[in-house]
């Protein structure tokens, strides 16, 4: 019984790291349209579109099967500086 209560909230989980990356990826296509569009300071546009960004790759690195999320952490630290 404890098994399939540990397993639906995994799969809770999971989903709700998949509905998380779809809104990220709906913010990014959003922040595109701004950046090519508004009269917004491209740098304050800019500096949304890399946290949007990195908040992908942060949650994309979560859903990598855990033996492989060293490396892929690992990676993205490196090119964020994230530590």
């Amino acid at each position: 019984m404890k098994r399939s209560v540990e397993y639906a909230d995994d799969m809770m989980t999971l989903a709700r790291l998949h509905a998380a990356l779809d809104s990220v990826v709906d913010t990014e296509q959003v922040m595109t349209q701004i950046h090519e569009t508004s009269t917004v300071p491209q740098p304050t546009v800019a500096r949304v579109r890399e946290l949007v960004a990195e908040a992908r790759e942060l949650l994309r690195a979560l859903l990598v099967r855990p033996e492989a999320r060293h490396t892929v952490g690992k990676t993205l630290s490196q090119d964020s500086g994230i530590h």
